[in-house]
């Protein structure tokens, strides 16, 4: 497949250039020599977390939260955002390896049950078989995976965790004393000979600060690790980001972001499954994924006000050519949003409280060309409202505990908006309430205790509630959609102990942290889509299709992590377990994770300019299935990958980074549990980065 160039990434790559073609002073100064010879790695340093709707330093909340920074992002050179985090304990990626049709499963959980956050604004989007991350990894500074039930601050969608991507700005980039600087970036992956070109200019000019930021990919089909090829898996991405921030005065800031992501390539009509399928149609898919969002912060100096008003809106664009058929579907799914968040500080009480309204609307429609009209899935027409609050609150009991706690409340409806569908109620309203309570016990200097409770929900979609027409056709066998406009929240209940440990100085220069934590998340009203009524009888294909409040799900099991340096080596250990079962029938739940465990040793050299490390992974048999599972047990595997970065810190190379990672280095074929699909084999990466 042929693509075009796009023009975008190439202006913001040649204005890069230009830039960069200012003149460059090589010599390293005595400043310059004496800051290298003083930097050592440093693993016990202050790391702060959004995810808590206020910037929080990582060990002052009961959360448990891991995060991915802009030095783990830039060294796995990871080819989706799900991808970034699959060397997590307890979290594994979803979908198989087409991007397109990639999520994340954290403890079990995974598609709308993890909720997708992205600077502050919800990312809504759910329709059929068709991915939900649409940000190149490129944009990113981090990421933050909260685990576990989180509605009391997010609210519907928050029973399995919360992602949270923070994209990068001038004010994070610009080195102190510049007003103007950028980078230009070329990657390749070998596996499946992609290209991989960005690059960004950004500035600060008094009281303003501004980035523009663009990529183009373009790859070929992935090669698995028994040397075929994985069918129909080869994409073009292009995108770019401009950002605007203004500092009116020292109370308030105006930041303004357009985010704009397209994708194209030839899929299955369900790419989490092989080409071969003959009932599985090739699509050509084209998708468009707009975030616009506007912010006013105001923060004087008083301590009851520290404001911040966010309006934001996302539009979701699929044109899909079902190529053998001659049919162009057409989907689109918007969001309209506006949060609103306060932290107060009265004594020693900190408050963080606000307001969220957002609206959904999604349309559908299907082209019947060349066969009936009735042997398709009805368009969809509808829309979605809610509106909730929240208040989350800390307070020191004494020196050594604090308690945290929070409730939210959501009122939500949604609506069928075709005058002629099936649908008999067309619209429906519900509400829900989700506290939260934690304790952090601070025994001594290096142990931190945890306990919290979580409650959360997820509100049924607008697809599950208001499916109509044909779903599949088998000869003359049809099975169609019967709505269920009355399907109840799914509900979650978690409760979490964990342990943080902290040491230095044990035999010299090193540093030691550990996390555990242990958990138990009941989740109830799962919302599930089946096939039933057999077309003759007790045998047959199945006639009907529709989605029913069924399982009350017990997720469980623990993580625990440990990171250790010595001197320039770096160690880090993982392991992840979670066990499901439904409560009524005693049976394995599906898409529970393998066990894993996660190594990594890394040596840096020449005062932290160069970094060689390699990462092993270790994933347990999953036997643990449903009797229905058509696969009894999905096999373990055990990958290897090997990785190295150099970037001087001064001298005649400062600004130049380079990085190189074996992924797969065994050329392992292997399948994540519950994957249709198989992973690709050994890809050969290199990233060439150059700042100024």
């Amino acid at each position: 497949m042929t693509f075009p160039k796009n023009t975008l990434a190439l202006a913001v790559m040649a204005a890069t250039v230009s830039l960069a073609a200012t003149p460059v002073v090589f010599a390293e100064t005595v400043a310059e020599k004496e800051n290298k010879a003083q930097s050592k790695p440093v693993l016990l340093q202050q790391v702060t977390v959004t995810a808590t709707r206020a910037k929080k330093d990582h060990a002052d909340v009961v959360q448990n939260i891991d995060v991915i920074d802009l030095a783990e992002i830039e060294q796995q050179q990871a080819s989706s955002v799900p991808e970034l985090m699959e060397s997590l304990p307890n979290v594994s990626v979803s979908g198989g390896p087409r991007g397109s049709a990639q999520g994340v499963n954290i403890r079990g959980l995974e598609g709308t049950r993890v909720l997708q956050v992205m600077d502050g604004a919800r990312q809504n989007f759910s329709n059929g078989h068709r991915g939900t991350y649409f940000t190149d990894p490129e944009l990113l500074k981090s990421v933050e995976v909260v685990k576990g039930p989180s509605s009391s601050l997010w609210g519907s969608g928050a029973i399995g965790g919360v992602v949270v991507q923070n994209t990068k700005s001038a004010q994070d980039l610009l080195e102190e004393g510049k007003h103007l600087g950028g980078y230009v970036s070329q990657g390749y992956h070998s596996n499946n000979s992609r290209l991989l070109t960005s690059g960004a200019v950004y500035g600060m000019q008094g009281d303003i600060d501004w980035l523009l930021n663009g990529y183009y990919n373009d790859g070929e089909n992935y090669e698995l690790g028994n040397g075929q090829d994985l069918e129909d898996s080869g994409s073009r991405e292009q995108g770019g980001m401009a950002k605007l921030g203004w500092n009116i005065n020292g109370d308030s800031r105006l930041e303004f972001k357009a985010q704009h992501a397209l994708y194209n390539g030839l899929v299955p009509s369900n790419p989490t499954s092989m080409v071969n399928d003959t009932s599985i149609l090739p699509v050509e898919r084209d998708s468009k994924n707009t975030n616009l969002s506007a912010a006013w912060l105001y923060n004087p100096d008083r301590d009851w006000i520290n404001s911040k008003l966010q309006i934001f809106r996302n539009d979701t664009h699929y044109e899909e050519d079902r190529v053998t058929k001659g049919q162009k579907d057409d989907t689109r799914y918007k969001t309209n949003g506006l949060a609103l968040t306060n932290i107060s500080i009265v004594d020693a009480l900190e408050l963080t409280y606000g307001l969220d309204v957002y609206q959904n609307t999604i349309t559908t429609e299907r082209d019947t060309t060349g066969q009936a009209s009735d042997t398709r899935p009805e368009g969809l027409d509808g829309q979605s409202e809610t509106m909730g609050a929240f208040v989350q609150g800390s307070f020191p009991l004494s020196q050594s505990w604090e308690l945290q706690g929070g409730l939210r409340y959501d009122h939500f409806s949604a609506e069928d908006n075709r005058a002629d569908s099936d649908v008999i109620n067309k619209k429906q309203t519900d509400q829900a309430l989700s506290p939260s309570l934690g304790i952090i016990w601070t025994t001594t200097d290096w142990l931190t205790l945890t306990a919290s409770y979580n409650e959360a929900f997820r509100a049924p979609g607008m697809e599950e509630m208001f499916s109509t027409g044909t779903h599949f056709a088998m000869g003359p066998i049809k099975n169609v959609f019967v709505p269920n406009p009355d399907l109840k929240p799914e509900e979650a209940e978690n409760k979490e102990i964990s342990a943080r440990m902290e040491f230095s100085n044990l035999l010299g220069d090193d540093e030691l942290r550990l996390n555990a934590n242990i958990f138990k998340n009941d989740v109830d009203n799962f919302i599930n889509q089946f096939t039933y009524d057999p077309a003759f009888g007790g045998f047959g294909p199945p006639t009907k299709t529709s989605w029913e409040n069924v399982e009350e799900a017990e997720l469980k099991g623990f993580e625990i992590a440990g990171e250790y340096r010595i001197q320039n080596i770096e160690a880090g250990l993982s392991y992840g377990q979670t066990r499901g079962e439904d409560k009524q029938s005693g049976e394995a739940l599906g898409n529970i994770p393998a066990d894993k465990v996660v190594a990594d040793l890394a040596y840096l050299a020449f005062h932290g300019d160069v970094k060689v490390g390699t990462r092993f992974t270790h994933v347990n048999d999953q036997n643990r299935v449903d009797p229905d599972n058509t696969v009894d047990q999905y096999e373990g595997y055990d990958l290897v990958d090997f990785y190295a970065s150099y970037e001087p810190a001064a001298g005649s190379l400062k600004g130049l980074k380079a990085d190189f990672t074996i992924k797969n280095a065994t050329d392992k074929y292997y399948r994540v549990a519950w994957q249709e699909l198989y992973q690709p084999g050994r890809s050969y990466r290199l990233d060439l980065r150059y700042m100024f």
